[in-house]
């Protein structure tokens, strides 16, 4: 997901296409993060299972 400014300055304010491209990929990268989460919190949870706040040390 590339979220810079120089992206941003190339999207026209007037194409609905522009907008719906960077929601398909904010939603995309939004769908990754949730599958990485899933799949290493297992890992995590073992690691730091004395912590309060195991879920934003792995974030």
């Amino acid at each position: 997901l590339s979220l810079c400014n120089k992206n941003f300055q190339k999207i026209n304010n007037y194409s609905s296409n522009a907008k719906h491209n960077l929601l398909v990929d904010v939603c995309l990268a939004a769908k990754h993060e949730g599958q990485s989460i899933t799949r290493d919190y297992p890992k995590y949870r073992a690691t730091y299972v004395d912590s309060p706040s195991e879920m934003c040390t792995m974030l």
